[in-house]
C-alpha cells in the first residue's frame, strides 16, 4: 500500500472516529438536558399556582401519576410531590421527588434558622477538628420530608425501596429551600450506603447547606447537579451573611431569557431556561444524527385532522422565542391527537394545506394563531393569545376557540404552552 493511500485511509479513519465522538457528545448533551428539563418542570409542579398546575398537566399527559404530600413537624412544614411513571417496554419505572421552595411562614423560619449544627448528632465540635455541619433550618426541613408518613412507612422507607429495586430510577429535585433539602436528603441516603449512581439530584437556585467538612465528606458521595441562573443572588446568600457554608456538586450556569423580567430566582425563570436548553440540544442531536425524536406516529385510531403550521403575530422583541413556541405547540398537538398529519413546512399557505389534506384524506384542517403584544400599562408584561381555527378541506372556516393570558406569572414561551392547554382538542 503506497503512502498516499495510507494517508487517505488514516484521514478517513480519524474523521470517522471524530464523527462518532461528536455524535456521542450531542446525544449525551440531549439526554442530560432532557433530565434537567424534567427536573425543572417537576420542581415547578411542586408549587400550587398556575405555572405549577401547568407543569402537573404536562406530566399527567405524559402518563405520570402525581402524589401530593405534606410533612409537618414542630420546626417545619414541607410541601412536596412524588411523581411516578410505570416501566414501559425497555424503559424502567421512574420516580421523581420534587420539593417546593419557600411557601409559608414556617418555610421562612426554616430559611432564617441559620445556626450550624453537626450533621451527625453524635459528632461534637472539638478544638482543631471541623466536623461536617449543616444549616439547621434546612436540615429540619429535609428531616421533616424524610419522616413524612407514606403508605405503610415513611418517605425515607419509600426511597430506600425504590433504590433497592434496581429496575427503577430515582431523581430528587427542588428549588431554593427545596433544593437545599434535596441535597441534604441525598446526603442522608448516602449515609445508608447508597451510591451516587443510585440517586440523581438536580437543584435549582439552591443556597449552600453545609460547611467545608460537609462538602468534603459528601461531594463525591452524591450525584449532585446544581443549576443556577446567572445573576441569581440566592446561591450566595448565606456566604453574604458570613456563614460557614460552602457549595459543592457540579455547577451548571444558565442565562435567563432576554424577554423575561422576573426576579432571576423565580422557578418560572429556571423552567424557561431548561426548556430552551432542552430544545437547543434536541435540535443539535437531530441535525447531527439525522434522527427525528418526535416522529409522526402510526396510530391505532385514525384522525381526520391535518395540522397546518402555526401563524405567529408577535412583537419584534419576541421573535427569538418563535422557534421554541413552535416546538411546544407541535409537541403538545403531537401528543394530543392520535393519527393527525402534520405539515412538514413552516411556510405552508392555506391553499397548500388544503391540497395536502386532500392528498392524505383528512377532511379537517387545524391551524393555530399565536399573538404576543406588550401591554402599554405594564412595561415588561406581554399579552399572549392562542387561537385554534378549524377549516374544512376546501379551506372554509368552521369554528374557532381562543385563550389569553399575560406574562406576569409566565415567560412568553410558557404562556403560549399554558394558553394552548386551556383549549380542548
Amino acid at each position: 500500500m503506497n503512502q498516499m493511500v495510507k494517508a487517505v485511509m488514516s484521514c478517513l479513519f480519524f474523521a470517522g472516529m471524530c464523527s462518532s465522538v461528536l455524535a456521542a457528545d450531542v446525544q449525551s448533551g440531549y439526554l442530560q438536558s432532557k433530565v434537567r428539563y424534567e427536573a425543572a418542570m417537576a420542581s415547578l409542579a411542586s408549587y400550587d399556582d398556575k405555572p405549577g398546575r401547568l407543569a402537573r398537566q404536562e406530566y399527567r399527559e405524559e402518563g405520570w401519576q402525581i402524589e401530593n404530600l405534606t410533612g409537618i413537624s414542630k420546626s417545619s412544614q414541607a410541601e412536596f410531590i412524588l411523581l411516578h411513571k410505570q416501566a414501559v417496554e425497555e424503559h424502567p419505572a421512574r420516580y421523581i421527588l420534587a420539593i417546593s421552595g419557600t411557601v409559608d411562614k414556617k418555610d421562612i423560619k426554616s430559611d432564617l434558622r441559620t445556626r450550624s449544627v453537626p450533621f451527625h448528632q453524635e459528632d461534637r465540635k472539638e478544638p482543631g477538628r471541623e466536623v461536617p455541619s449543616v444549616h439547621k433550618g434546612f436540615d429540619d426541613y429535609a428531616r421533616t420530608i424524610l419522616n413524612t408518613r407514606m403508605g405503610k412507612g415513611t418517605v425515607a422507607d419509600t426511597m430506600s425501596s425504590i433504590i433497592s429495586n434496581r429496575e427503577a430510577d430515582l431523581l430528587v429535585t427542588g428549588h431554593s429551600l427545596g433544593g437545599a433539602a434535596a441535597s441534604l436528603i441525598g446526603a442522608r441516603m448516602a449515609d445508608q450506603g447508597f451510591s451516587p449512581g443510585d440517586i440523581r439530584i438536580v437543584t435549582f437556585g439552591a443556597p449552600a447547606v453545609g460547611n467545608q467538612a460537609f462538602a468534603d465528606a459528601y461531594g463525591q458521595a452524591m450525584n449532585l447537579e446544581r443549576v443556577v441562573i446567572e445573576g441569581d443572588p440566592v446561591q450566595h446568600v448565606l456566604q453574604t451573611f458570613r456563614m460557614p457554608y460552602n457549595q459543592f456538586g457540579t455547577k451548571i450556569v444558565w442565562k435567563d431569557s432576554p424577554n423575561s423580567y422576573h426576579f432571576r430566582h423565580h422557578m418560572i425563570v429556571y423552567a424557561d431556561a431548561a426548556l430552551r436548553q432542552y430544545y437547543d440540544n434536541l435540535w443539535a442531536y437531530e441535525q447531527k444524527t439525522g434522527q427525528t425524536v418526535f416522529r409522526e406516529r402510526h396510530p391505532v385510531v385514525h384522525s381526520d385532522i391535518y395540522v397546518a403550521p402555526p401563524v405567529f403575530r408577535l412583537d419584534e422583541d419576541l421573535s427569538d422565542d418563535t422557534p421554541y413556541m413552535r416546538a411546544v405547540i407541535h409537541h403538545t398537538l403531537y401528543r394530543s391527537i392520535d393519527g393527525a398529519a402534520f405539515s412538514p413546512s413552516y411556510e405552508e399557505t392555506m391553499a397548500e394545506s388544503c391540497q395536502a389534506a386532500a392528498r392524505l384524506h383528512k377532511p379537517y384542517i387545524m391551524q393555530e394563531y399565536i399573538t404576543g403584544q406588550k401591554l402599554k400599562e405594564e412595561e415588561h408584561v406581554y399579552r399572549i393569545s392562542v387561537a385554534r381555527h378549524i377549516y374544512d378541506q376546501q379551506g372554509r372556516f368552521l369554528s374557532a376557540e381562543e385563550y389569553t393570558t399575560d406574562t406576569s406569572l409566565f415567560t412568553p414561551i410558557l404562556a403560549v404552552l399554558y394558553c394552548q392547554k386551556q383549549i380542548k382538542i
